[in-house]
């Protein structure tokens, strides 16, 4: 999530779709996420799907083409357009969501619902 693949014309359309879906605040809260803020069973799972996520670069082509797409969505396509199909995205934003709905702050409640 941090990297993109592209030439620089690329990248800079690409980081204008991720800063609309608030992509900086989104790793920012995976990053923090803790194991029983989860529904993961595994550690080792956990740690993985986190890794993963935020280790697979963009591909220029998927952020484009489904920018009016919820960024979980897109992150799904995005990891199978990089042949990661092990990893459950779900359980990372549903932990996400639940940690910005539960938050007393404006701002994370609406990036609850867009992600």
């Amino acid at each position: 999530m941090k990297e993109i693949n592209g030439t620089d014309k690329q990248k800079k359309l690409v980081q204008v779709v991720l800063d609309e879906k608030e992509v900086p605040l989104i790793i920012k809260g995976i990053e923090e996420l803790e194991l029983s803020d989860t529904k993961y069973k595994s550690k080792e799972k956990f740690e993985y799907d986190r890794k993963m996520i935020l280790e697979t670069p963009w591909n220029v082509s998927v952020v484009l083409q489904n920018k009016t797409s919820k960024i979980s969505e897109i992150l799904d396509i995005n990891l199978q357009r990089n042949e990661i199909t092990d990893v459950n995205g779900k359980k990372i934003f549903s932990a996400l969501r639940a940690k910005y709905k539960a938050s007393n702050i404006i701002d994370y409640n609406e990036l609850a619902e867009i992600i």
